[in-house]
């Protein structure tokens, strides 16, 4: 039976940990954090790229990549700000070429979520909607795209919990 043992103590993996939280190690990626100080894309827009252990919220702290990303809001485009998309690191010793591929699937992910808030359609009253606007709120993965049909209420809740008016 193979081990599935955490400091010489076996655990059913379906049970969680005495603390509720789950533990995850992995070597430090050293291939990863050159990629990311030597990443440039969209410099020219404000973005920025960079490594830190941090507490992302809701329980879920570690290594994360953060991309910056600086300019127009995408619901009030006469307001400049700065946003950060907190990207988990996986425990993974993968090799360069990995960890670039992954790099550049977490950019993509963001541009999918800039691109779901930007897309819109014009209704026959005049106004938009957003179909595909990602959900912010607590739980909710914004980097996917969600079929149509989310509500409003949805697509206004920060990850923290905060509704925003947009």
């Amino acid at each position: 039976m193979p081990s599935n043992s955490v400091s010489g103590m076996y655990h059913d993996p379906v049970v969680p940990s005495p603390d509720g939280m789950m533990r995850q190690e992995a070597p430090y990626p050293i291939a990863l954090q050159a990629l990311v100080k030597s990443c440039k894309y969209k410099d020219f827009d404000g973005w920025t790229f960079h490594l830190e252990v941090l507490d992302r919220g809701q329980g879920s702290t570690g290594l994360t990549l953060i991309i910056q990303r600086r300019g127009p809001d995408t619901y009030h485009p006469e307001q400049i700000l700065r946003v950060n998309h907190y990207m988990l690191v996986p425990p993974a010793a993968y090799d360069e070429r990995s960890w670039m591929e992954w790099l550049f699937d977490q950019i993509m992910l963001v541009e999918l979520h800039e691109g779901m808030e930007n897309f819109k359609l014009l209704q026959k009253d005049g106004s938009f909607i957003r179909p595909y606007a990602p959900s912010h709120g607590p739980g909710n993965n914004p980097y996917i795209r969600r079929e149509p049909g989310g509500t409003e209420l949805d697509k206004r809740i920060a990850y923290t919990g905060e509704v925003h008016d947009h």
